[in-house]
């Protein structure tokens, strides 16, 4: 096995192509979804497993920054299309020297490992001696790491009935009063239209106390996959009115649920559950095996991605992290007391200090 890291334009579509193709895959091993890292001052690189010219498994690593301090940050990963000890442990091995190269202070990997017998999870991973100079968990939380899937399976209906019938009977009866309400279903493709839509989910962040990337440091990405046919921002619109919208990422051969939001009034048009089920549908017509409407969020919106979901599937043992250079993680410990009070504020002068 050979491998490359590389930022190259032409290696970078290779990858991207594997990462949709590839059962094992996230949406955060994309290029693009990494590229956006670099508005915060970080920068990234993808790690390419080679067999005879042929990719068969990487990684995407986020080389965070904060003063003089490096951490190597592998959100998801490494991953192979079909598990080899010998070949994995040598990935695991280069994450570790490659973020000891790179002068990083820390890093760490987040493996889509569990028991639950799934297409889209590792199964089974044989730890090695690698594993006994890490740590379980993550001691950087500024690079977001997936912790599972929130799994609704969609590979074995004939027909959309079939479909609609898979799902509770309420999430059936708000499906079809969505339906029947009137809502149309729309793509948004240019950056106008993406932007319209994005602002009602930054109004929805804002009203519910939770944070969400400003369109400055987070719209050319999400416009990026668009244009590249890896997502869909979905409208759902009334009588010319948008009434919600989603973002979903391919990858995996399956949608993920990235954000959304609704208007919120009455009578309720039930614009999520239009968008959610959209979704399935889309992912249905793709020929997938299922979406990830993803986990956590808020009680009510957890119980709405919940009904949807037939399991969730939860990474277990799946987070070491390495202390490489322990006074100048010291330092970062000391340091984040700090950070963590102004994150917000932070990401917008890094954010604006980059254009």
């Amino acid at each position: 096995m050979e491998l490359l890291f590389t930022k190259d334009s032409d290696w970078l579509k290779r990858w991207d192509d594997y990462v949709l193709n590839e059962n094992k895959a996230s949406h955060l091993l994309l290029s693009d979804w990494n590229k956006s890292f670099q508005n915060y001052g970080f920068d990234f690189e993808i790690c390419i497993a080679l067999e005879d010219n042929k990719i068969i498994g990487g990684f995407s690593a986020v080389i965070a920054k904060a003063l003089f301090l490096k951490f190597y940050i592998i959100p998801f990963g490494p991953i192979l299309s079909h598990y080899n000890t010998e070949n994995f442990n040598q990935l695991i091995s280069k994450v570790k020297s490659r973020a000891n190269f790179l002068n990083c202070c820390y890093c760490h990997i987040t493996l889509p490992s569990s028991k639950v017998i799934n297409a889209h999870v590792i199964s089974e991973i044989e730890k090695s001696a690698l594993f006994s100079t890490a740590k379980e968990g993550h001691r950087f939380n500024y690079v977001y790491s997936s912790n599972g899937l929130n799994w609704k399976r969609i590979d074995n209906f004939e027909n959309e009935e079939m479909l609609i019938s898979s799902f509770k009977a309420s999430v059936r009866r708000y499906i079809r009063s969505s339906i029947r309400k009137g809502m149309e279903l729309q793509f948004a493709v240019n950056e106008e239209q993406i932007k319209k839509g994005y602002e009602l989910c930054l109004k929805n962040a804002k009203e519910n106390g939770y944070a969400l990337r400003d369109w400055d440091s987070f719209g050319k990405t999400i416009s990026a996959l668009v244009k590249n046919d890896t997502a869909k921002f979905l409208i759902a619109n009334y009588q010319g009115t948008i009434k919600g919208s989603a973002f979903i990422v391919k990858s995996g051969n399956y949608y993920t649920y990235i954000l959304g939001g609704t208007v919120k009034e009455k009578p309720d048009f039930l614009a999520g559950h239009f968008l959610h089920y959209s979704a399935c549908k889309l992912a249905w017509q793709e020929k997938f095996d299922g979406y990830n409407i993803s986990l956590g969020g808020s009680i009510g919106v957890v119980n709405l991605k919940n009904s949807y979901a037939d399991e969730q599937i939860y990474f277990e043992n799946s987070k070491y992290y390495w202390i490489l250079k322990p006074t100048q993680f010291k330092m970062f410990v000391f340091l984040e007391k700090f950070i963590k009070k102004h994150k917000k504020n932070i990401s917008k002068v890094l954010s604006k200090a980059k254009r």
